[in-house]
């Protein structure tokens, strides 16, 4: 038995997944509730936001990177979107690109020692805020969209949702806030 993954749906999903991630976890830690439960619970989005953010940022060998998703699907000629690249992502966030190499290191040295594996003799001093995975995956998740109705533009029948990305940071915000005590 075949199946089929849509790598379109993955790449959302990630991006969802890490959004939803830093939205909750940020709320919760501005709550600073100090109940076992919710510290855990913070925790757990963070490891989930770091993870996800790997899988799109992290290493371009993988399948569900942004590099490797890109390349397949090229954009169609005379549709004025540049390609995702660092130097976009750079630009959004308003970062040097050697910026970006360290926090793109800092992430992928917190999943590999402390998430994904566990490396004793590696420090835990410096992990990485989250402001950057979310601005990135935010971007990243607009771009996609952007990139679907040039598709959609060019006669192909893509069915998208296409709730603006502040629509989708709100209701997050939301979510979680019906529940955080």
């Amino acid at each position: 038995m075949t199946t089929h993954v849509d790598r379109i749906e993955v790449q959302f999903g990630l991006t969802h997944d890490c959004i939803r991630a830093c939205v909750y976890g940020n709320y919760i830690a501005r709550r600073k509730s100090i109940k076992a439960a919710w510290l855990s619970i913070m925790d757990m989005c963070y490891a989930d936001a770091v993870v996800t953010w790997n899988q799109l940022f992290g290493t371009d060998s993988q399948q569900a990177h942004w590099k490797a998703f890109t390349g397949l699907l090229p954009i169609p000629s005379g549709i004025p979107l540049k390609p995702f690249d660092r130097e976009v992502i750079c630009a959004y966030i308003g970062i040097e690109e050697e910026q970006w190499s360290s926090y793109h290191a800092a992430m992928v040295s917190t999943r590999n020692n402390w998430l994904a594996h566990f490396d004793h003799r590696s420090p835990l001093t410096d992990i990485p805020d989250l402001t950057w995975a979310l601005h990135s995956a935010y971007l990243y998740r607009a771009w996609l969209l952007e990139l679907l109705k040039a598709y959609r533009a060019c006669g192909n029948n893509i069915v998208i949702d296409e709730t603006p990305g502040e629509i989708i940071l709100k209701m997050l915000e939301e979510q979680i806030a019906e529940v955080c005590i």
